[in-house]
């Protein structure tokens, strides 16, 4: 018997014979790979989270028609093996097929039950017509069931009482009347009464009605409606009993009253009781103003002044009061204006960034993961020979100046520097080397790729050390300082690898794009070259090199995004299912103090995709080039190939030695012809390539290659070069590849090339600089 896919799934679900049970159990003890095959397939029975395949479009394979048949075994032996090649290189394919076998197992293999208790309400519904041939042959076979040694039995199964072998009390309904529909519908069907509709209404409409009584009701916010006269009379009134008010006495001796303070004084007391008035020429005067409720804020001294408030033994004078003249407040400075702070930077000259002769000590700092593991370079360490090897880290460690370290994905990486009052994370998939000190500032990061949360020590009372650190970011040999202005201040940076588009293509300074938030605070920025940026809270600007040659602050090749990301955001952390299941899963995989080359390779082939691709990221973050290669020959998920592609094309143009270390790679591993193919695909295509018809050619001959990865590369090419959206997948059938081709080549039959010359004139036509200039 062989040992198939449907074979398994058959031995899984307990359909096969004796014999033939034994007959697999003992192959699977001799094959491991049938066995993990088995242990895959209970794996994914178990997954929650898979979903269903495409019913149409380009996920759509196989078809539904094509499982049917391949679970009935009426499929041909070709198809079969094109079914089960989708199935092992997909869980949701292999998973659908495998459900579908089980569910069927269990319905066609259990007859179906009757509950009695319905058995016996069918019977009971009502009386039957002596017409139906069915209801006859009902009625018979309730007869024979009911029948006993009595000879009457057959006139008793005629009787219309006697049809149902039931009591009458279990009847729900006479026979003679028929049962009313309404009351066999459930209540949840049935339509509410009016009062029950309309009564939420009602309620809400009761409760807003009070309200606004309440509201209208109130003297308060309405007085106009409430008063019954002029509002002026009522406040004369109300002025004249003030009881707030009393109205000194001729000759009487007032107290003093005198307000608490730190030092009391008696000589900042006055006493004016002994000033000769003449009462005749002083009448009473009349209360025209109410005193104020409260007394004026005291003096910005008032804390180490004594404040005294006299009144007066006797009444003004005049009738009426003489209004009081104010001491001129003190003139404050006149506050800096934007303009004289613009001044003042322009007029400051800053000094061109270089890096220092002699890397000087950084300050100390150390390196933590906060869920997991983080990698770091082995060039200081002595006893390893290959100084481009990595080694796995799980503990609090020292960083020393010039040490690479990276955070692969999914785990985040936390650097501490005391003495800057500085915190860096590395979110996942980010790799930097701490640098020492040069004439930016007293320490930096030279960022390869990946993002950076940058945060300054908080809650500092010291008004002397106010300011933020200072950091230098170097990438692709471009130097900067970032200046956390305030301690408050909190930033991100975002580098992103520009990959090749044609062979030996070295992008220097233009192989990267890179984007700087400001989350808190206040960031400034310099390149350099005498200009300085100021990015604001809630503000982001472009770091690519063309943009800031072009003084372009945002972005050119992304929309502008309408907040800062939420991974500025300080303690950010994904905390979604799937990143603490990729998290839980691949911690279990690694092993603490592990070179990455003798660990990485081996998670690559796991049977779990994601493992999988998590583990070839973790080797093109830390450039091990080979073992990607090897990615490419030996792992057969599509994403792991994919991460190795883009991992081998991100390291390409950093050197230029990395083509020949990639040539003498690809020839190690892939025949002559295959090594070539895929060096060219690796590289890359540009724009004027499509307009090509023998590169057009060979890219569409490509979609049907034989190896995956070559028609990936090419796929992934032609979607760059021409951007429509193909209806391809690289995993698919013969026939459903060919298919697309076919389509592709029409295309080039039709404009003689992926990008026909007219299509790309236009756009530069409408935009075209030289006749803005004429």
């Amino acid at each position: 018997m062989r040992l198939t896919l449907r074979t398994l799934i058959a031995y899984l679900d307990d359909v096969l014979e004796p014999t033939q049970i034994k007959e697999i159990g003992k192959k699977l003890d001799e094959s491991g790979y049938a066995s993990s095959l088995v242990e895959r397939i209970k794996d994914v029975l178990r997954r929650r989270r898979l979903t269903a395949p495409e019913v149409e479009g380009p996920g759509s394979n196989p078809d539904p028609n094509t499982v049917a048949e391949y679970l009935d075994n009426t499929l041909s032996p070709e198809s079969v093996a094109d079914v089960e090649k989708i199935c092992l290189n997909s869980d949701v394919n292999l998973v659908e097929v495998a459900a579908s076998h089980q569910i069927l197992t269990l319905v066609l293999g259990e007859p179906a039950t009757i509950n009695p208790d319905t058995r016996e309400r069918i019977y009971a519904l009502g009386p039957i017509s002596t017409g139906d041939e069915l209801d006859v042959a009902i009625s018979e076979t309730a007869s024979e069931a009911a029948q006993t040694d009595s000879p009457s039995a057959t006139t008793q199964a005629a009787s219309p009482s006697q049809k149902n072998n039931v009591p009458a009390s279990q009847q729900t309904v006479p026979a003679d009347t028929p049962e009313p529909f309404s009351s066999r519908i459930p209540d949840y069907l049935k339509t509410k009464p009016l009062w029950k509709r309309f009564t939420p209404y009602f309620l809400i409409l009761l409760a807003g009605v009070v309200w606004a009584g309440l509201f209208f009701g109130d003297p308060t916010f309405f007085p106009e409606l409430f008063s019954g006269g002029n509002s002026s009379t009522q406040l004369a009134n109300n002025m004249a009993e003030n009881p707030e008010l009393k109205i000194p006495i001729p000759g009487e001796n007032q107290p003093v009253e005198t307000a608490p303070a730190k030092n009391e004084t008696d000589s900042t007391t006055v006493d004016k009781s002994n000033t000769p008035v003449n009462e005749a020429q002083q009448p009473t005067p009349a209360i025209k103003e109410k005193p104020p409720a409260f007394d004026p804020p005291p003096p910005a001294d008032a804390e180490s002044e004594t404040v005294t408030k006299v009144v007066p033994a006797t009444p003004p004078v005049d009738t009426n009061l003489p209004p009081k003249t104010p001491a001129p407040p003190a003139t404050p400075p006149p506050p800096a204006s934007p303009d004289n702070k613009t001044d003042n930077t322009a007029k400051k000259a800053t000094p061109k960034i270089e890096l220092a002769d002699v890397p000087a000590k950084a300050p100390a700092a150390q390196i933590e993961s906060e869920d997991g593991f983080f990698l770091a370079s082995v060039s200081n360490m002595p006893d390893i020979a290959d100084k481009n090897d990595w080694v796995i880290h799980s503990k609090v460690s020292p960083i020393q100046a010039g040490t690479p370290v990276a955070s692969p994905e999914p785990f985040t990486a936390r650097i501490n520097i005391p003495e800057a009052h500085c915190k860096v994370e590395l979110l996942p998939g980010t790799a930097v080397t701490y640098v020492g000190k040069n004439k930016a500032a007293e320490m930096g990061f030279e960022i390869q790729e990946g993002r950076l949360r940058i945060e300054a020590s908080r809650g500092l009372n010291d008004a002397n050390d106010a300011a933020g650190p200072i950091l230098s970011i170097k990438v692709n040999g471009d130097l900067w300082r970032i200046e956390l202005v305030t301690r408050d201040s909190v930033c991100g940076i975002e580098i992103t690898p520009v990959q090749p588009t044609k062979p030996g293509e070295i992008l220097g300074s233009n192989g990267y794009t890179g984007v700087l938030y400001a989350y808190s605070g206040m960031i400034r920025f310099s390149d350099g070259k005498g200009e300085v940026k100021t990015v604001d809270a809630g503000q982001w600007m472009s770091l690519s090199a063309k943009d800031r040659a072009a003084g372009v602050i945002h972005p050119s090749d992304r929309p502008k995004p309408l907040r800062v990301p939420r991974w500025v955001e300080p303690e950010f952390k994904d905390n979604s299912y799937l990143s603490r299941r990729s998290i839980a899963a691949f911690v279990k995989e690694l092993d603490d103090d592990q070179l990455v080359s003798l660990t990485m390779p081996a998670i690559t082939k796991d049977l779990k995709p994601n493992i999988s691709d998590l583990a070839t990221k973790s080797l093109a973050l830390t450039n091990r080039y080979e073992t990607l290669v090897k990615v490419l020959g030996e792992v057969d998920h599509h994403e792991s190939r994919i991460a190795a592609i883009n991992g081998i094309r991100n390291w390409l143009p950093r050197s230029l030695e990395n083509g020949e270390l990639l040539k003498k790679a690809l020839n190690t591993q892939f025949s002559p012809e295959m090594a070539e193919i895929m060096e060219r695909l690796l590289w890359g295509f540009q724009k004027s390539d499509a307009q090509d018809r023998f590169i057009s050619g060979r890219l569409v001959e490509w979609l049907e290659h034989d190896n995956a990865t070559v028609r990936e590369l090419a796929f992934n090419a032609i979607h760059q070069l021409t951007g429509r959206p193909i209806d391809y997948s690289a995993i698919a059938t013969p026939a459903q590849r060919r298919s697309t081709a076919r389509r592709w080549f029409s295309h080039l039959e039709k404009h003689g090339s992926l990008v026909a010359p007219d299509e790309e004139a236009k756009p530069a036509s409408a935009t075209s600089p030289d006749s803005t200039e004429k």
